[in-house]
C-alpha cells in the first residue's frame, strides 16, 4: 500500500534489501529466544525509523520488524508475552506517514503488542528514556535497537554505551563509512567526537582509501566494547558496485545472539566474506558452506590438538573467535582423518550429542 505524499518516499537500493533481509532474519529468531521466559516485556528500539516503505511499496523497517513477530510460526508461544515497538522518526512528513502505513497494514494487533511512532530525534528521546530509568533505579527491559541513519549525526557512542550497558540490549548500527571520508576532510571535529567518544580518529586523517575506512570502523567496534561494556561484535560490509558505503556493526553481550546474526548475516554472503554488492545481487555464488569444511577442521584441530574437551567449547570458539558459522561437519571432516579419536556420550559414529567430550589426535 503506497500512501501518496509528495517527497516522502524514495527508490529502494539493493544493499538496503540485503539489510533488511538481515535484520528480518534476525528478529525472526531473536523474539523467540529471548522471549522463552513467560511473562516478559520485550521492546524493539528503530532509532531512525523513515517512513516505513519505499517508492514501489517495498517494505521499510518498521513493517518489517511488526511482520517478524505477529507473522512469526511461533506466534502462539509469544502470546504471554508484551511486546512494546518503538519507531523515532524526526521527519514530521515522514513519522506522520509511518503512522498512517502502520495503521493501515496493522488495523488490529493482539493486545499484547503495542507500538508507538515518535515525531523527535533519537538521541534526545532515547536519553530521556534511559535518565528516567536510572532516576528510578530500574533497568531497561531486554531490547534490539535498529539504528539506521544517513550519516554521522543523530547519535553518539556515549548514548550506545549507556544502552549497551544494559542487561539483555543489543544494537545493530548502520557505520557510514562513506561519509567518513566526508566527515574527516571536512574536519568536523564535534560531530567526529561524540561519534568515537574520543580524538583517536584524528589518527585516520592521514590515512587514505580502504585504511581509512579500516581504522575508523576498528576504532567504532573498540569503543563499543570499551563503553558498552560488550564481548562480541560482528560487521558486515555493504558496497555499491565498487565504492564502500557502510557496515552493518552488531553489538551483543550474549554468544547466541552472535550466533544468531552471523547467521543471518552468512544467509545473506554464503561466500563467508560477510559483504554485499548491489553489482552482484540477485548472482548465485557456487561457493557454499561445504568449500569451507577444510579450513574450519583444521582451525579447530590446531586449537586443540591433543586435548580432550567438552562438544561446547568447540562450539564456542567457532562462534566467538572466527568468522565462520557452527556446523558438526568439520568435525566429521576430522573423524574420518583419524584426528578425532574419541567422542563420549553416542550411540553412533559421528555423531556429537552435546554434552559430550571429545579427545583429538
Amino acid at each position: 500500500m503506497v500512501i501518496q505524499m509528495q517527497g516522502v518516499t524514495w527508490p529502494i537500493p539493493p544493499h538496503t534489501k540485503a539489510k533488511h533481509d538481515i535484520l528480518r532474519r534476525y528478529l525472526q529468531a531473536w523474539f523467540p529466544i529471548i522471549a522463552s521466559t513467560r511473562h516478559q516485556r520485550l521492546i524493539y528500539l528503530d532509532g531512525f525509523a523513515g517512513p516505513g516503505e519505499y517508492k514501489e511499496g517495498e517494505e521499510g523497517s518498521p513493517v518489517i520488524a511488526l511482520q517478524a513477530l505477529i507473522e512469526h510460526k511461533l506466534w502462539g508461544r509469544l502470546r504471554e508475552n508484551e511486546f512494546i515497538f518503538f519507531f523515532i522518526e524526526k521527519d514530521k512528513k515522514r513519522a506522520i506517514y509511518l503512522e498512517n502505513l502502520l495503521k493501515g497494514k496493522f488495523p488490529a494487533c493482539p493486545s499484547n503488542i503495542k507500538y508507538y511512532v515518535i515525531g523527535s530525534e533519537f538521541e534526545p528521546t532515547l536519553s530521556n528514556i534511559l535518565d528516567d530509568l536510572e532516576e528510578k533505579g530500574s533497568k531497561l527491559a531486554p531490547t534490539f535497537a535498529f539504528i539506521d541513519p544517513f550519516g554521522f549525526s543523530g547519535f553518539s557512542m556515549e548514548l550506545i554505551g549507556r544502552f549497551l550497558q544494559h542487561e539483555k540490549c543489543e544494537v545493530l548500527v548502520t557505520f557510514m563509512s562513506g561519509f567518513a571520508k566526508r566527515f574527516l576532510d571536512e574536519l568536523r571535529e564535534n560531530a567526529l567526537n561524540n561519534l568515537f567518544a574520543s580524538e583517536e580518529w584524528k589518527g585516520a586523517i592521514d590515512l587514505r582509501g580502504r585504511y581509512r575506512e579500516s581504522f575508523l570502523l576498528n576504532l567504532f567496534v573498540e569503543q563499543l566494547k570499551k563503553i558498552g561494556e560488550v564481548k562480541y561484535v560482528r560487521t558486515f560490509e555493504m558496497n555499491e558496485g565498487e565504492r564502500h558505503i557502510y557496515d552493518l556493526v552488531f553489538a551483543t553481550k550474549g554468544l547466541r545472539g552472535l550466533e544468531v546474526m552471523k547467521e543471518a548475516m552468512w544467509k545473506q554472503d554464503q561466500r563467508g566474506f560477510y559483504m554485499f554488492s548491489d553489482t552482484t545481487a540477485g548472482q548465485t555464488f557456487l561457493t557454499d558452506f561445504s568449500s569451507h569444511v577444510p579450513v574450519i577442521a583444521n582451525l579447530i584441530y590446531e586449537k586443540f590438538m591433543g586435548k580432550t574437551i567438552f562438544y561446547k567449547e568447540i562450539h564456542e570458539f567457532i562462534i566467538a573467535e572466527t568468522d565462520y558459522i557452527f556446523r558438526t561437519e568439520p568435525l566429521k571432516f576430522l573423524e574420518k582423518q583419524n584426528k578425532i579419536v574419541n567422542v563420549t556420550n553416542r550411540k553412533r559414529r559421528f555423531s556429537y550429542p552435546k554434552g559430550c567430550k571429545i579427545t583429538f589426535a
